[in-house]
């Protein structure tokens, strides 16, 4: 009977430890996939949400800041995907606080319909 006892103590203790290595080895991945996050530029940022959603028909930039005039520019220069038969186009308009040196870059991405002028959807992104 004690013999059995054992074995069993000895089993919990092993699924225990194979649980808890578990848990170290998953905490430990996913560490360095939050730093690649953090680490992307604004133009990284901005083009990974455009790739999720569909292609556009065409992409409008405008830009209401001097501070970050050189960001703006290099997201000028991105390639995005184009559909020519697509029945929306994007509109890009990015502001920040230009008294606040501490104040983040913004993008206000606008999806608007190309027949009736309509907004079908908008959402700002917060490009730090």
């Amino acid at each position: 009977m004690t013999n059995q006892f054992q074995h069993a103590i000895k089993f919990i203790i092993v699924i225990c430890l194979t649980i808890g290595a578990f848990l170290v080895v998953k905490t430990y991945v996913k560490k360095p996939s939050v730093h690649n996050a953090q680490s992307q530029s604004k133009s990284d940022i901005l083009k990974s949400y455009l790739l999720k959603n569909k292609k556009p028909q065409r992409v409008e930039i405008f830009s209401y800041t001097k501070r970050f005039e050189n960001e703006v520019q290099e997201i000028k220069k991105m390639k995005v995907p184009q559909d020519p038969k697509a029945k929306f186009y994007i509109t890009i308009q990015f502001f920040t606080d230009e008294s606040d040196p501490a104040a983040p870059l913004i993008a206000q991405v606008r999806f608007i319909d190309i027949t009736s002028e309509n907004q079908i959807k908008e959402e700002s992104l917060n490009l730090e």
